[in-house]
């Protein structure tokens, strides 16, 4: 059964998650190195570093709501055409040059191609797929490949900087995006006929989405309670690296697994910090669907809560001993608090919508990601200046305790919000809703 819908997909949705594949392991192999090049080879302060990365981050997330509509409107394939140009442009350009007003232009490019690339991907799975037989297969293809992007891009950036140089990395990712932007030309077919693109939405109507959706206090309070748990998730790829490469001695680790698995003959010196933080992704495509259904049952605000205060207390591990099987560890509790949760919230922000508008709330969810790493790397970036950089320098030992508890403090926030929000707001949500649904009948 599970064969026959796989060869009823269409070509144009395998040559979609093909560019997905591509666009991600692009995006990995470049955003988990990219503190260590910046701050490490270039020379550029944690603190202007964490600036840069968190408005780098959240625009892949804001963008997105206008660069869907864009699409819808004048076509996927111009659009995927356009994406993969400016993501090829701006990996060259930030392998290119070491003048910090260029890789911020680069990272630009690069956020502007991806926000494309994230909603007409999507799209193309929605629009060539049937809902309830074949679109499930569909989805579960596209967010296959979201994680293996995950896995081979950061390996992939491994093994090019230790053998080359590091501005490969960046243009072994413009390679990948590259090769996307011909088959964006040559193979993908438009999923949008002509008609629907003329009754496409407008960014006027984008915008009055957003006017709708944000009057809802209570979904705007969830956006903003919940983007601690994504501003963790935008330090873990962000920071760990920087952190791990900095202090902890890999090699041991290496050799430990070696012994298991003796990959180092063949494969040379590997466990980079960029393969180590992806023990992340790997133990997602491993265990989601066992932890999703061992937690089927769940309230969703309950699995909420319980994986962002699980999240919450993996950071003691790294803040505690830098050692990097501890470390290790911390991001394997990080990882199950991570399945638990991160699903469960889109899950939520469905269900708490008007029937009539679920696709307008899910589509603004993401606005939480956004607001999330927003705030989150210029935090991250100002306590790792304080409590490690400034320390070095000064010859003093680094407060790794005081950075994590900051980090720390986003999820705090974050649990303590759930669980009042659970205990108050959704309730009295709730209530009132039953109430209208009974007076209407």
């Amino acid at each position: 059964m599970r064969a026959r819908l796989f060869r009823q997909l269409p070509g144009t949705l395998y040559s979609a998650v093909v560019m997905e594949l591509f666009e991600r392991l692009a995006y990995y192999g470049m955003v988990l190195v990219l503190g260590i090049y910046l701050v490490q080879r270039i020379g550029i302060r944690p603190d202007l570093y964490g600036t840069v990365y968190g408005v780098f981050t959240g625009a892949l997330y804001l963008l997105p709501l206008f660069a869907g509509a864009l699409a819808d409107r004048f076509g996927y394939k111009p659009a995927l055409a356009i994406a993969f140009a400016t993501l090829t442009a701006g990996y060259t350009l930030l392998g290119s040059t070491a003048r910090f007003p260029l890789i911020c232009v680069a990272l630009g490019l690069i956020a502007v191609g991806g926000s494309i690339v994230k909603p007409t991907i999507s799209g193309t799975v929605t629009r060539t797929t049937e809902e309830g037989t074949t679109r499930p297969v569909g989805f579960g293809l596209y967010y296959m490949v979201i994680n293996a992007g995950g896995l081979i891009g950061p390996v992939i950036a491994a093994q090019v900087r230790n053998r080359t140089e590091f501005r490969y990395v960046f243009w072994v990712s413009a390679a990948a995006c590259s090769l996307m932007l011909a088959q964006a030309l040559v193979a993908f077919r438009e999923p949008v006929s002509a008609g629907e693109r003329g009754s496409g939405k407008s960014i006027g109507r984008v915008l009055a989405d957003m006017v709708l959706v944000l009057g809802n206090w209570r979904f705007v309070l969830l956006l903003i309670i919940f983007s601690g748990f994504w501003g963790m998730i935008n330090v873990l790829f962000g920071f760990m690296p920087l952190f791990v490469d900095a202090f902890s001695n890999l090699a041991a680790v290496e050799s430990a697994i070696d012994r298991v698995v003796p990959l180092t003959p063949w494969a040379g010196h590997w466990l980079n910090p960029e393969v180590f933080v992806s023990l992340d992704a790997l133990l997602i495509v491993l265990l989601q669907a066992a932890v999703s259904f061992a937690t089927r049952r769940w309230r969703t605000l309950s699995a909420m809560l319980v994986g962002t205060t699980v999240c919450t207390a993996a950071w003691a591990l790294p803040a505690v001993s830098r050692v990097a099987a501890v470390v290790a560890v911390g991001i394997a509790v990080w990882s199950l608090g991570e399945m638990t949760c991160s699903a469960r919230y889109f899950e939520y922000c469905g269900s708490i919508a008007p029937r009539d508008q679920v696709a307008v709330y899910l589509g603004y969810s993401f606005l939480s990601i956004f607001l999330g790493n927003l705030y989150s790397g210029p935090w991250a970036g100002f306590l790792y200046q304080k409590c490690v950089t400034d320390r070095v320098g000064a010859h003093l030992q680094p407060q790794f305790i005081h950075f994590f508890a900051g980090v720390m403090l986003m999820g705090a926030l974050a649990a303590a919000g759930l669980a009042v929000y659970g205990a108050v707001v959704a309730p009295t949500a709730t209530a009132r809703e039953t109430e209208a649904g009974a007076a209407s009948r």
